[in-house]
């Protein structure tokens, strides 16, 4: 049980860097000391973590494994089978997909539970890509084009810019621990003392403070070929959209959802509005990196939808084992 806990957490947290701290990582690159990223997102993580398990009267997951129909019981005896999902998750994040969490770990864990799963989860996805290409192909692109201009001007982005990516990191950051804080705490009972909770809370710590001093990992190549997703401006427009959503999502239902196939939504519908507005425009102003624009989303999907498969097909092949 501890030992799937612990993979979890590495696990999940490795590949969800590129939904939730992709944008704060590259922007920040070389603009702030390691050490101080660190003290501000652990300090969030603390803050999340111990308000939840203290309003749900000790549930660490923010009640999102007790949901009335479908809920993920946990196991009366724990084998070696349980440590296979978070094991997978690290083998099909080194190869850089952006692995859905929740289709591999919590399927494993109520298979049954998987179909629903992956409906919300797409339909996460195709709303998000939706609000996204509104969003960014009626104004947003504007905003990104002048993003691009000051850039080529080599003009300095503000302190103001600096502390408003900030402020939106820890929005998303906070909503999205709400959000996916179940496919870690599944491994554990559903009801934790303070002194297990304290030291789950450190063990997170930890782990964000070794994401962040790698820089992300593999996975991080997904924002590479997405335009300005090195900036601070850009990436905090990336972090309020994704967390909005995420607060939509949360106020629907309250059934976990991929979160990573939302991001890659998002980032999809904002890339094919930029680049159709940067080919209108008499100064292209949209990243070429990838190839063209429906390459790029392909690459994005291809990747998912396969680490998708696999994680179904692992989660289903446990089933008799379990």
């Amino acid at each position: 049980m501890i030992a799937g806990f612990t993979l979890s957490l590495i696990s999940i947290i490795r590949n969800d860097s590129l939904q939730t701290l992709g944008p704060f990582l590259l922007a920040n690159q070389s603009r702030v000391p390691k050490w101080w990223q660190m003290i501000f997102l652990c300090t969030v993580s603390v803050v999340v973590l111990m308000l939840g398990w203290s309003v749900n009267g000790g549930d660490p997951a923010w009640g999102r494994l007790n949901v009335p129909g479908h809920v993920f019981t946990q196991p009366p005896i724990f084998t070696w089978v349980y440590l296979i999902p978070p094991l997978a998750m690290l083998l099909l994040t080194q190869w850089g997909a952006p692995l859905s969490t929740s289709f591999l770990v919590l399927s494993t864990f109520e298979f049954k539970n998987s179909s629903s799963l992956i409906q919300i989860s797409l339909f996460g996805y195709l709303i998000a890509f939706l609000i996204s290409i509104l969003l960014y192909g009626l104004g947003l692109w504007v905003f990104e084009r002048w993003i691009f201009n000051t850039n080529q001007s080599n003009h300095s982005v503000g302190t103001v810019w600096l502390i408003t990516q900030w402020l939106a990191t820890a929005f998303l950051w906070a909503i999205w621990l709400v959000q996916d804080l179940a496919n870690v705490f599944v491994f554990l009972p559903r009801q934790l003392e303070l002194l297990p909770m304290l030291m789950c809370t450190v063990l997170l710590c930890l782990g964000l403070c070794w994401l962040m001093s790698v820089g992300g990992g593999p996975i991080q190549g997904v924002l590479r070929t997405k335009t300005n997703a090195s900036d601070l401006r850009s990436a905090t427009a990336i972090d309020l959209l994704f967390g909005s959503c995420l607060v939509g999502s949360a106020l629907l239902t309250s059934f976990p959802l991929s979160t990573t196939w939302m991001f890659i939504g998002l980032l999809g519908g904002r890339e094919s509005a930029l680049r159709f507005h940067s080919h209108r425009s008499s100064q292209p102003f949209a990243l070429k990196d990838g190839g063209h624009w429906s390459e790029v989303l392909f690459a994005d999907l291809s990747k998912a939808s396969i680490a998708m498969i696999v994680s179904i097909l692992i989660a289903s092949g446990l089933q008799p084992l379990l």
